[in-house]
């Protein structure tokens, strides 16, 4: 979910929350207890190649003022002045800086171009490269993704196919939470026998962003995570967790258009992503604390004893409010907007990719999702 930004740069993290509630008052919610006894063994992303830019250039990196300039003109600073914005803002506040695209956000859809499977394959083969693993030894591959790459069958089967992944492969969607969800029910498979559970979570929002609304396509970023789930001793794995949903608040950030698609609708706009700002300030925050707040109740732990936090990659300040709201320390949370912008599903779980390069086995993260449903989740995990 690519929320648009509030443009006031004097805004305060405390302005951009209401204050606390208590778990449970926001219907749609279930808190369930731990599933014990799995880690994640290691991880890789997936990244799109350098696409071409209107000026001719293909950069590593797309950088904001790389956006502001084909989206404003030469003289982007002058207009963004005019807005009462500077140039520094998305990365001051919401936290951007850099993304990759597979699709040059504006243009007419091209299916030459990479997608979600093309990515997902690139990080699975990293994973199993570093790993000195052969497909063949995976049980199980759960794919997430909301930007699938064809409207009917399955991206996992088709990633499966292309690595010669010997398994059950199965496909899980629930918006910007999908990587969340997804991590809770490859823990669940690993519980109940499976040795090497494969999750991949790959997107590509930009082939969707609205060229029209320019924090959407500042906002987002196509990349892909793959983690390996294995069973571990009883003490690691997920301590309490919660998950929810109310379908009576899509409309609030959603691609409105009907599948199968239409002429009619394609050129109304209607398959772009569209979001209403205002509600959704009002929505959005209140479930990432009912979800952080609920997992943490079931998994008998308080804020202070978490190590790390990691939310949804989408708004800095809103996620660092939360964080605040709770007592979660600025050096306990993990933001990767400025790599990646915000991968939509992938994002929590690429800011998890990053932190298990310098968390410590025994550490608590808290991982915390709101996205398009709506879904709200989290999950306290001893790493």
């Amino acid at each position: 979910m690519s929320q648009a930004p509030d443009h006031n740069p004097d805004q305060t993290q405390e302005q951009v929350i209401k204050p606390a509630i208590t778990r449970g008052q926001i219907p749609g919610g279930r808190a369930f207890k731990g599933i014990p006894g799995v880690k994640v063994a290691a991880s890789a992303a997936g990244l799109p190649e350098p696409i071409q830019l209107p000026d001719g250039r293909r950069p590593d990196w797309i950088l904001n003022t790389d956006i502001f300039r084909f989206a404003l003109g030469e003289n982007y600073a002058e207009v963004l002045a005019a807005r009462g914005m500077t140039p520094e803002y998305p990365e001051q506040v919401v936290g951007l800086r850099a993304r990759r695209w597979t699709h040059l956000i504006g243009t007419p859809a091209n299916h030459q171009e990479e997608n979600c499977v093309d990515l997902g394959v690139k990080a699975v083969k990293t994973l199993l490269e570093e790993q000195n693993l052969s497909a063949k030894e995976i049980d199980l591959v759960l794919m997430a993704t909301t930007t699938p790459h064809k409207t009917t069958t399955s991206s996992a089967c088709a990633l499966g196919a292309a690595l010669e992944i010997q398994a059950p492969c199965l496909d899980l969607k629930a918006g910007c939470s999908t990587g969340l969800f997804a991590l809770i029910n490859a823990a669940m498979y690993v519980q109940q026998g499976f040795e090497k559970v494969l999750l991949v979570v790959s997107e590509t929002p930009s082939k969707y962003a609205n060229p029209q609304i320019q924090e959407t396509v500042m906002g987002v970023g196509d990349a892909a995570v793959a983690l390996l789930l294995t069973p571990a001793e009883p003490e690691h794995g997920i301590l309490g967790a919660f998950m929810g949903s109310d379908g009576q608040l899509g409309q609030l950030v959603n691609t409105p258009g009907l599948l199968p698609p239409t002429h009619d609708a394609i050129d109304a706009g209607l398959y772009y992503y569209h979001g209403q700002a205002t509600e959704l300030k009002e929505a959005v925050p209140m479930r990432y604390l009912d979800a952080l707040q609920g997992a943490l109740t079931q998994a008998g732990v308080t804020a202070d004893q978490l190590d790390w936090y990691v939310p949804h990659q989408v708004n800095q300040a809103l996620t660092s409010a939360v964080a605040q709201q709770v007592g979660i320390g600025p050096e306990k949370q993990i933001h990767v907007l400025d790599r990646y912008a915000s991968a939509t599903a992938a994002g929590v779980l690429l800011g998890l990719h990053h932190l298990l390069e310098k968390a410590q086995p025994g550490q608590l993260v808290a991982l915390n999702t709101v996205g398009g449903g709506l879904s709200w989740g989290a999950a306290i995990w001893r790493l």
